[in-house]
């Protein structure tokens, strides 16, 4: 008799209950964000199955401290707390970013997939009897790598191509990228990419009418050519501006597929 009560298992005390409910509500939130899809805004669709088993050891790890098979001291509940707090902040704090600027930091949530490069197969807005290339907003990312991969093929072509002023210490002075938002995981890799370009010297040609992170709207010729100031330099495809204006952000921002 005094083996089987050594063996028996304790009764969950309050501390044991704190510390499930405390990844209750953790679980809760990983649940609602995943099946509203607003996972997005901080992580890859190709990362849901690991989202989803996530939720599932933080559901087991949930029943085992409402069990009392894991001890909680107060002390350690406290910790918890602070565990939950800090998770729930950075899920809201980048929505209220996105929310108090008109920069779409974050695209909105909305995923684009960047496939497989399999020429121009599927894309749109070529017109090779005028060598132009007229790239709409969620082919942004499939037109960029297929150009990137073929550089010499578009040489001379006139791109038309919206996306935002991404400055540069390394860039030449007339220099920026016109870019659009890349997650290679998560949020916090977040990154612009894009096509560079360059406004060539004239006398209304001055960046400092585009500052970073203004949305332009913008047409150029694709040549290589130099990119980046001495020291930093390499060779490369260079989109030499003949018109840029002011534009509305887009939604959405790529990851490879």
């Amino acid at each position: 008799m005094s083996a089987r009560m050594g063996v028996r298992r304790r009764k969950a005390t309050a501390a044991d209950r704190v510390e499930s409910l405390c990844l209750l509500g953790l679980d809760a939130a990983m649940i609602a964000l995943t099946a509203s899809g607003q996972y997005t805004r901080f992580t890859t669709p190709r990362t849901l199955p690991y989202v989803i088993f996530a939720i599932v050891l933080v559901s087991v790890l949930t029943a085992a401290a409402w069990t009392g098979l894991f001890r909680a001291t107060p002390r350690e509940c406290a910790t918890m707390l602070v565990s939950l707090i800090v998770p729930a902040l950075l899920l809201v704090i980048p929505m209220q970013a996105q929310a108090s600027t008109g920069f779409d930091k974050y695209a909105g949530g909305r995923a684009i997939a960047i496939a497989q490069s399999k020429g121009t197969q599927g894309l749109h807005g070529l017109d090779a009897a005028k060598r132009t290339i007229t790239i709409s907003n969620d082919e942004f990312g499939a037109w960029y790598e297929h150009i990137d991969h073929n550089p010499q093929q578009y040489a001379g072509y006139t791109i038309h191509v919206t996306g935002f002023v991404s400055t540069s210490t390394t860039l030449g002075a007339q220099q920026f990228l016109v870019a659009r938002q890349l997650m290679s995981c998560c949020i916090l890799d977040m990154t612009p990419f894009g096509f560079t370009a360059q406004k060539d010297p004239a006398p209304t040609a001055h960046l400092r009418s585009y500052p970073n992170e203004t949305w332009v709207r913008l047409t150029g010729r694709l040549e290589p050519g130099t990119i980046g100031k001495a020291g930093y330099s390499y060779q490369g495809m260079i989109l030499h501006i003949s018109s840029i204006s002011r534009t509305s952000a887009p939604t959405g921002y790529f990851y490879q597929k």
